[in-house]
Order: structure tokens, then C-alpha cells, then sequence
């Protein structure tokens, strides 16, 4: 696959990616339990998300390649771990998608009467179509649409800010402490996709020059993001309504601004929902084409379209699980936490994996154009290890029945793995 993506479309790849609809749906119901200490919740999921961006440049450095994590992880760790990760993504997909979807169908309702069900089952096999026919086009559109909902964003969070009153900002914790810990575990949702980037690295242009800076440049442009809505969210509307609203920033932007210029930010939701799918697509495509290149996936998984030079079969399973998690069904909030509770087993295994970076690759280590200095390497990986423990923690008593089917899953992948090696005789060192 050649390489077609720059800086700019690396970047808007990326906060197309972790910018969603569930910046725009999350926080109504998380501020329910939280009160307006719903800031906090969010800045207690920015600390992981932070480490994951030193853990994801240095692997895209050290690895640039599509489906990097995965390749990191079994070339560095062993190919069983490696396996781990692209199957923990498939379902982790398969219940974030569903919740991005159905925001999407959402935030369409406020225009049109729809068939939420419908419209969310056509949106994935949409840009599943449009991923199918190129990294460039589906970039194309994702630079787009990204200018949109950044100024939908931008405009609800400075305006609110403005507008707000700030006397329903006290108290601050109404409920305590502990709810807004636990809620830090679902609003990490919004934070997720910040590896992602590295599943492209293949197709990026100088990847280890323009990884590190679409990270940097992405994360500070969500951080500002998630705090400006996260403070002005409860300071519009009383964090007692808040649980109850479908489309909680729709509504509090109403508050403040004129109908037509509040519809622009369902227009924003929509557009993040989309960047949102197209993202997952885009990325977690890649780890399956190179899972099946490495033939622990049936090899014609890896098969390149012969026109669009897009690993079409890749993305079309993607699109087909994607589809799915829609049909599953769930709340937001279970949908969340299952997707959160995947993305940090991810993040354990790719921070262990920079951690001996330097002494189980080392000739890649000394090759590549970027690097981590010894202390940020082992902080990042550490911080981010631990800190991803204390999520599964939380995640798992917050939802132990979902814990339970994620588990059933890993050990059902684990019997596949198992099996195709005897079968392939793949050596797990």
C-alpha cells in the first residue's frame, strides 16, 4: 500500500477518530451521577489517554507499518499476544461502533423522522463502501467532516461558557467522589482511538516525523474540546435533567443560541459520529490484514484490491462485525464500558511492549527516527500499565456481566489461536 497520508490528513484522521458522537451523548448521562463534577470524570480518562500518545509514537517509529500495534506486540511479546490485541479489538469494535451508530441515528432524528435501527445499520455499511475504495477518499472526507464538528464544538463550548450559569455549578460533588471515579471508565470512551494512528503507519508520509506531531496536535485539540463541554454541559442545564437527554449538548446549545445556529451542532454530531466510524474502519482494518498476512487469520484476509489498493476483505469483515454490535443492542453506557474495558487490556500489551522495546528490538530501536528518552519510556509505559489495571477494575465491578461475556470471548479466541498455530505451526516465541 503506498503512502498517501500527510500531517494534515493524519491528524484529521485521528481526532475524527477519538472525537465521536459520544462527546455529544455521553456526558447527559454521565452528568446524571456525576453533577458538575462531570469535568473531572473527564480529566481523570485524559491521564491514559496522555500516556497512550507516547506509547503509540514510539511504536509507530520503531513499527511503520499498517497494523503496528499488532506487529509490535508479536514481534516484541510473542505472537499470541499479538493475536490478543486484534481479536480484544473485534470486540471492542463490535459494541463501540453500535453506540457511535446509534448516535449517529440520534442526532439525525432531530431532523428527520427515522428508523434509528435502520439508519444506524446503514451508516457502517456506508463508509465500510467508502473505506473499501481508498485510504485517500475516506481521508478526504474525513478532513471534511472534521472541520465541521470542531467548529460545532468550539462554538458550543465558548458560547456556553459564556452564557452559563454558574450557580448550578454548585455543589461540585453532590454525590461524592466515587461516582465521578467510576464514571471516569465510560468517559474514557471519548478518549479512545489515540493508537489508531499507528495502524496506518504503513500509509503515512515520514511516519516517525508525522506521528508524533498528528498526536501532540490531536490530543491538546480534544482536551480543550472534552473541557469546555464537560464544564459548560452542567452549567446550562441542571445536572438533574441531564440523565434524561438523548442529545444533551443539542438541547443545552438551545439554551443559548438561535434554532438554526443550535441545528448546526446536531450537524457537528452527526459529522463526528461519521469520523468516528470511518476512523474505526480505516484503522482497525489494517490489524486484521495483518493478522491474516501473518496467516493467524485466513491469508485471503490480506488480499489487496486490484483497483482501490485497499485491503478491501479486511474491511469488509470489520464492516460485517461492525454491523453486528448495531444489531446487539444496549445502552450507552454498557456499550462504553465494554469498549473500554478492550482498549485497556490493548494498552497493557502495547505499553509492555515499548517498555523492552529497546532490548527485544534493538536493532529497530537504534534505527528509528524517533525516540523516547529512557525516563519518559518507562514512565509511559508504567503510568500507562497501571492506570489501565485500574480501569479493567472498575470496569469489571461496574459491569460484571459484561466482564464475564468479554472474558468468554478472550478464551474463545484463545481455542482459535491455538488451533491455527498447531494447524500453521506457528512458533509462540
Amino acid at each position: 500500500m503506498r503512502r498517501t497520508i500527510g500531517m494534515w490528513g493524519a491528524t484529521a484522521t485521528l481526532m475524527g477518530y477519538v472525537v465521536g458522537a459520544s462527546i455529544f451523548i455521553l456526558p447527559g448521562e454521565l452528568g446524571g451521577v456525576t453533577g458538575p463534577a462531570l469535568v473531572v470524570a473527564y480529566l481523570l480518562a485524559a491521564v491514559p489517554a496522555l500516556l497512550s500518545c507516547f506509547v503509540s509514537a514510539q511504536i509507530g517509529s520503531v513499527f511503520p507499518v499498517s497494523g503496528a500495534t499488532y506487529v509490535a506486540v508479536s514481534r516484541i511479546l510473542s505472537p499470541f499476544w499479538g493475536f490478543l490485541v486484534v481479536w480484544v479489538i473485534l470486540v471492542s469494535i463490535a459494541v463501540g461502533v453500535a453506540l457511535v451508530a446509534y448516535g449517529f441515528a440520534d442526532y439525525l432524528a432531530f431532523f428527520l423522522p427515522v428508523n434509528r435501527s435502520l439508519v444506524a445499520l446503514a451508516s457502517v455499511v456506508a463508509f465500510t463502501l467508502l473505506n473499501v475504495s481508498g485510504a485517500r477518499a475516506s481521508v478526504r472526507a474525513q478532513s471534511v467532516m472534521v472541520g465541521w464538528f470542531v467548529f460545532a464544538l468550539l462554538l458550543f463550548g465558548v458560547g456556553g461558557l459564556v452564557s452559563a450559569d454558574w450557580r448550578l455549578m454548585t455543589p461540585l460533588f453532590p454525590n461524592g467522589f466515587g461516582p465521578v471515579a467510576a464514571a471516569a471508565v465510560p468517559a474514557y470512551f471519548s478518549f479512545i482511538g489515540f493508537l489508531v494512528i499507528v495502524e496506518l503507519a504503513g500509509e503515512i508520509e515520514r511516519p516517525a516525523r508525522t506521528i508524533p506531531w498528528a498526536l501532540a496536535i490531536s490530543f491538546g485539540g480534544v482536551l480543550v474540546l472534552y473541557t469546555m463541554v464537560a464544564v459548560a454541559l452542567p452549567a446550562l442545564i441542571p445536572w438533574t435533567d441531564l440523565a434524561g437527554s438523548t442529545a444533551p449538548v443539542a438541547t443545552a446549545a438551545g439554551t443559548f443560541l438561535p434554532r438554526w445556529l443550535a441545528s448546526g451542532i446536531s450537524v457537528g454530531a452527526l459529522f463526528a459520529a461519521a469520523t468516528t466510524l470511518n476512523g474505526i474502519l480505516l484503522g482497525q482494518s489494517r490489524d486484521v490484514y495483518a493478522l491474516a498476512r501473518d496467516q493467524i487469520f485466513p491469508v485471503w484476509l490480506a488480499a489487496v484490491h486490484p483497483r482501490f489498493l485497499t485491503p478491501y476483505r479486511a474491511i469488509l469483515t470489520v464492516g460485517t462485525i461492525s454491523a453486528i454490535g448495531v444489531a446487539l443492542g444496549g445502552t450507552i453506557t454498557q456499550y462504553a464500558t465494554a469498549a473500554v474495558l478492550g482498549f485497556m487490556i490493548i494498552q497493557i500489551l502495547a505499553a509492555l511492549a515499548v517498555y523492552v522495546m529497546p532490548t527485544r528490538a534493538p536493532m529497530r530501536w537504534q534505527t528509528a527516527d524517533f525516540a523516547l528518552r529512557p525516563a519518559f519510556r518507562v514512565t509511559a509505559s508504567v503510568g500507562l500499565v497501571l492506570y489501565s489495571l485500574g480501569f479493567v477494575v472498575l470496569a469489571v465491578l461496574q459491569g460484571p456481566r459484561a466482564a464475564a461475556a468479554f472474558c468468554a470471548f478472550v478464551l474463545l479466541g484463545c481455542g482459535y489461536y491455538l488451533m491455527r498455530r498447531r494447524k500453521m505451526k506457528i512458533a509462540d516465541c
